[in-house]
């Protein structure tokens, strides 16, 4: 690939990658009501592989272009006379001839900036990185190694977190077993060693990669915000899936218990205070059955496959992006290297065969050439003359249809529909697995028989199961309620937090309340 040919690239996947982005943050709150966190949090592979998705392969590039029309074999060409325009004052065309000279500089200036930026980006997370993992290690008491993860303590820790990529580890402050009791304790383990399980630590390095290079993009930096929400929302349903709203309760006032205000953006922490409100929320939420998590599934699935299709280096799209910044910085990112010279012909090279003469090409009808409002018209062989000097203006002409082939081919008859099945409509006799259709044979043919008590006995049993649902449900939110209350009275009484911190997760609980008592008033 060129030099210009890269440059192109890299801007569409930028541009290209800051769209999908703002695509999933529209889309992500949506899904995951419908769907689930999990699928939410898969949405954000899109706007990743668009970044290494490479340019379409020459073949591709020419699928995807727009065919031009060719509604007859007339052709009208408009053409715009340069010398028609009004004459520009020697001094504006100097200033900007200078403009356009100093385009290029610009953009060159700007491209050294941007690649200071990501690798500086870069090495201070990283450098970040290993001075917290050092300030982790350097007093931490190991405490067990659990399925490929080190369990410390550590007094750096300010609550339960997990961090390193090679070497796994999952952090604890020193009065962890004071503060936490042994179920708070098992749940916060699980839920940083799903962390872990998950990948989601590799997950944050490739986010801050794609940040780096989107430094600048302040749509970048809102969607790693939301990345790491529903991240920590996703492992949240996981750690969750099945339990009872017992265990619920004892999850929300881990979270509590854990509720601090820094971070570090590698490290995966239990709870931060910025995202407590839609935790808590989601505590109160039902699990997706697998058909609604499959269903979410196949609409990632599609999203990614159309959003990179439509997106992708090479298409009608992405020639217009590049033509447009192309504009803007005064590079033609569209140009096409010329080709290497030939070879030399070999001194004594021998005669080639001879070739018989090429057919006389077929005269298109008319060309007509509309300039400063005047019509010429070229015919025969002046308008082929025209077509070989601007082929790309005039489509191929059209086959010569074949006549005279022979006698026609008159199809065989088509064979007789088969007969409509009879259907009736009766009651059945109990029993017959719950079909509510069978179907017999009788003297007349084969009869469809539609059974209407059955069918009436179902709507009855569906009705009597929605009205259990709504049971359930009622009785649900009055549980979560009743934790919310009694997490909320567990805050209160935390002495171990600062009164700041007390006061804002106060205010997000009760706010978590009062959404909670209007979806009861609403249910009810």
């Amino acid at each position: 690939m060129t030099g210009a040919g890269l440059a192109a690239w890299a801007i569409e996947a930028l541009i290209a990658s800051t769209l999908l982005m703002a695509l999933v943050l529209l889309l992500r709150a949506p899904v995951r009501r419908a769907f689930g966190p999990q699928v939410a949090y898969a949405l954000w592979a899109l706007p990743v592989l668009r970044l290494v998705l490479p340019p379409l392969p020459a073949g591709l590039r020419q699928a995807a272009a727009t065919p031009l029309s060719r509604a007859s074999e007339t052709i009208t060409v408009f053409v715009v006379d340069p010398t028609a325009a009004a004459p520009t004052p020697a001094a504006a065309v100097s200033a900007t001839d200078m403009v356009t000279s100093l385009l290029p500089a610009i953009a060159a200036t700007l491209a050294v900036l941007w690649a200071i930026g990501a690798a500086g980006f870069l090495v201070w997370h990283m450098t970040r990185h290993a001075r917290f993992c050092r300030r982790m290690l350097t007093s931490a008491a190991a405490v067990e190694h659990l399925r490929g993860v080190r369990v410390i303590a550590s007094p750096a820790a300010p609550g339960p977190l997990a961090f390193g990529v090679m070497r796994r580890y999952v952090a604890f402050p020193l009065d962890f077993s004071d503060r936490y009791d042994d179920d708070e304790r098992a749940l916060a383990l699980e839920h940083e060693i799903g962390h872990h399980q998950r990948g989601d630590l590799v997950a944050n390095w490739i986010a801050l990669a794609v940040l780096a290079l989107h430094w600048f993009n302040p749509v970048a930096w809102r969607a790693f915000r939301a990345f790491r929400a529903d991240q920590e929302l996703a492992n949240d349903a996981r750690v969750l899936a099945g339990r009872s709203a017992i265990d619920r309760h004892t999850y929300a006032c881990a979270i509590l218990k854990a509720a601090h205000g820094g971070a570090v953006s590698a490290a995966c922490h239990l709870h931060t205070i910025d995202d407590l409100k839609g935790r808590l929320r989601m505590l109160t939420t039902s699990p997706r059955s697998r058909r609604r998590l499959a269903a979410g599934g196949a609409l990632v699935t599609t999203l990614m496959v159309t959003g990179l299709g439509l997106t992708a280096s090479g298409t009608s799209a992405a020639k217009a992006i590049s033509t447009k910044v192309g504009a803007a910085v005064g590079v033609d990112l569209q140009a096409v290297p010329p080709a290497p010279p030939a070879p030399p012909a070999a001194a004594a090279a021998p005669a080639a065969p001879a070739i018989p003469p090429a057919p006389a090409k077929a005269h298109r009808t008319r060309v007509t050439i509309v300039k400063n409002g005047r019509a010429a018209t070229y015919e025969g062989a002046a308008a082929d003359a025209y077509a070989d000097q601007d082929a790309r203006q005039l489509p191929p002409p059209p086959p010569a249809l074949a006549m005279n082939q022979g006698p026609a081919v008159v199809a065989p008859p088509a064979p007789p529909l088969p007969p409509m099945p009879l259907i009736e409509s009766r009651n059945c006799s109990t029993g017959g697995n719950g079909r509510t259709s069978y179907t017999e044979q009788r003297r007349d043919g084969r009869v469809t028989v539609i059974c209407v008590n059955r069918i009436q006995a179902a709507a009855r049993k569906a009705a009597i199961s929605a009205v259990d649902a709504q049971r359930i449900k009622v009785s649900a939110m009055a549980t979560a309620m009743q934790s919310l209350n009694a997490t909320r009275a567990s805050l209160a009484a935390n002495v171990d937090m600062s009164a700041k911190d007390r006061q804002e997760a106060l205010a997000e609980i009760d706010g978590a309340i009062r959404e909670m008592q209007s979806e009861m008033r609403s249910a009810d």
